[in-house]
């Protein structure tokens, strides 16, 4: 008896006997892309699965701003969420930036090789700041696109080179070959190249085509400069306002939906590269010797970046060692060669 009048009486006081939200998640990725189709069918997944007591809201093709706007509406709870730049959330904690770092990675199946293992390091250093992290995406590798061939730093300090806003790596990794890039926010770059303001980018194919940057270049070179990184992140306050059970179907559904991401962002990256050789772009291949100076510019901004602190040299390190004995192990004949 006495349940049933606490059921009317919160039925009539219009109380909520579940834990209802709608995160409200903001991203730059433009509506349309194959990114954002699996986000949706996510939603769709989360809200029918939580009998409509979670609804995902997506702010897509950067109406909310720059990831920092994005990080800013989060912290005073006008967003939920983002899905931002892993270089984003260098301020929040420098785990975010492990794969970030200058050709650490060869092929995707290294990047692949360590995921396992790293992954939930960058999920709990973001948990120990109250987010929690969703997912991290695949982007591919980013190559750097010019309106002219470059194959040597030389070449390079020519241009006006663009690098996003607030990335210290790229910012110390070109000042480190004596460049001045030219730091902007990703939504100025198109009309930057279109201006003269800039005229040299680092890109992934699908970025470059998503964002019609291609359209304003001609070669690439052929040499990738580091693996590119999202992730998807919520505010620790408002994932823990849904109930238990909530909160592990929103995770589970944004986990096969990230893998899902993976596998198809892997096809698009492919895809992108054969229709910027068509549309004429140039790849402009490199020799092992100009390989061998980039390589060595790398190590140098790896040394200046250690020294600020700008990533977890401890975990990076280890990160390394994994790379070393999965490389041994697909190779072990070249890899003994090249030692």
């Amino acid at each position: 008896m006495k349940y049933i009048t606490g059921l009317l009486l919160a039925l009539m006081l219009g109380s909520p006997l579940v834990n209802a939200a709608t995160l409200k998640i903001a991203t730059l990725a433009p509506d349309g892309t194959n990114w954002m189709k699996l986000m949706r069918q996510a939603a769709k997944d989360i809200k029918k699965q939580t009998d409509g007591r979670v609804k995902v809201k997506y702010f897509p093709g950067g109406v909310q701003g720059s990831d920092k706007s994005v990080l800013r509406k989060m912290r005073i709870r006008q967003l939920q969420g983002g899905a931002v730049s892993t270089g984003a959330m260098a301020h929040i904690t420098n785990a975010a930036l492990l794969y970030n770092l200058p050709f650490t990675f060869r092929n995707l199946d290294e990047v692949r090789a360590v995921r396992a293992e790293f992954d939930p390091v960058i999920e709990q250093a973001l948990a120990d700041k109250g987010y929690v992290m969703l997912g991290l995406s695949e982007g591919g590798f980013a190559y750097l696109m010019s309106d002219k061939p470059l194959k040597t730093s030389d070449d390079v300090r020519t241009k006006k080179v663009w690098v996003p806003e607030g990335d210290i790596i790229s910012q110390t990794t070109f000042e480190t070959g004596d460049v001045e890039p030219i730091s902007l926010p990703v939504s100025d770059v198109y009309t930057s190249l279109q201006t003269g303001l800039i005229d040299t980018i680092a890109s992934n194919p699908t970025g470059a085509i998503a964002m019609q940057w291609h359209t304003k270049l001609d070669y690439a070179t052929d040499f990738p400069l580091v693996f590119l990184f999202g992730m998807m992140v919520v505010d620790e306050r408002a994932f823990k306002k849904l109930s238990a059970a909530d909160q592990a179907i929103v995770r589970q559904t944004m986990a096969d939906t990230f893998k899902a991401m993976d596998a198809q962002n892997e096809k698009d990256e492919i895809g992108a590269r054969k229709a910027l050789e068509q549309n004429g772009m140039t790849f402009v291949e490199l020799s092992d010797a100009d390989k061998a100076l980039w390589q060595e510019l790398a190590n140098k901004a790896l040394t200046e970046l250690k020294a600020k602190d700008v990533y977890p040299a401890d975990v990076f390190a280890r990160l390394q060692q994994t790379l070393e004995n999965y490389r041994n192990q697909q190779n072990p004949a070249q890899t003994a060669a090249a030692e």
